[in-house]
């Protein structure tokens, strides 16, 4: 239909109509067309000046040379510089000066404790306890001693990690053909015996030959442990993935390679030296 005009607004129609209704002729006002395309301007100049649209193998940087990344970097750089100069001691000083020095842990302590949640809780706790599968921190049970050197360097490489300097410490999988099952329930029950646990006593005496001549390179004799390779100690009750009898013998059924990762190139050094000391400050009896 034709365009005509509307007597009850005054305004011509467009000459569509729908069902008896009429479309007006009242386009958009021209302030709006402006700013709509200032605003389509506007955003081609940003697509031009600064990083935009995604390509195949990147993105636009723009001709700006403006970068998100690098002003946080900087601003990370910036706090880093900050706590330097607020905790000078751990830019001064090595991790064995540090962790002599009794007035420490009181002035630094809560300073600390979020570089920690930041970067450790996930795994050991918020309270440092750990939970299954990750060692608690706050007791004296060490796997490669507390001294805070090898603490330091436990935090710097980790533990079965990808550094080539990584500690390594693994568990065989002793049912994949290395033990008959018989003698690997026996070694179960030998444990449970050491470690204080309720035990089949015949089947612990003949375990304690078993674990005499497939375990002791690690454990050592009697199950101590050994700091020098990171086996923990069998005859006390901090368990790592637990001291049940079933899950004694998933353990020596199936093996056991649990993983640390290293945070040198992570963490600055002050950042590593105060974690190790943090560790040391959890421990019931301090650093052995």
């Amino acid at each position: 239909m034709k365009s005509e005009l509307d007597e009850a607004s005054g305004q011509h129609t467009t000459g569509h109509e729908w069902d008896g209704v009429k479309e007006l002729n009242t386009p958009v006002p021209l302030a709006f067309r402006v700013s709509l395309w200032l605003t389509i301007a506007v955003a081609v100049i940003m697509w031009v000046l600064y990083p935009s649209w995604p390509g195949v193998a990147d993105y636009l940087k723009g001709t700006a040379g403006y970068s998100s990344r690098d002003r946080v970097a900087e601003a990370v750089a910036d706090r880093q510089a900050l706590r330097l100069q607020q905790m000078p001691e751990f830019a001064a000083l090595d991790i064995y000066d540090l962790a002599e020095d009794p007035t420490l842990e009181a002035r630094y302590a809560p300073a600390i404790s979020v570089l920690y949640r930041d970067n450790c809780a996930a795994c050991h706790g918020r309270d440092l306890k750990g939970q299954t599968n990750f060692p608690n921190l706050t007791d004296d049970h060490w796997l490669w001693s507390g001294d805070p050197g090898e603490i330091e360097y436990t935090l710097q490489v980790g533990i079965n990690h990808t550094s080539d300097d990584t500690r390594w410490a693994q568990m065989p999988a002793f049912g994949d053909g290395m033990l008959e099952t018989e003698d690997l329930l026996s070694v179960v029950e030998y444990v449970l015996q050491i470690s204080g646990s309720e035990h089949d006593a015949a089947r612990a005496s003949v375990g304690a030959d078993v674990f005499e001549n497939n375990c002791v390179g690690c454990h050592n004799d009697g199950g101590i442990g050994g700091y020098e390779n990171g086996a923990p100690s069998l005859v006390d009750d901090a368990w790592i993935y637990g001291g049940s009898r079933s899950t004694l013998r998933e353990t020596l059924q199936y093996g056991r390679a649990g993983v640390m990762p290293g945070w040198q190139g992570r963490l600055t050094d002050e950042e590593i030296k105060k974690l190790a000391l943090y560790v040391l400050w959890a421990g019931q009896d301090g650093p052995n």
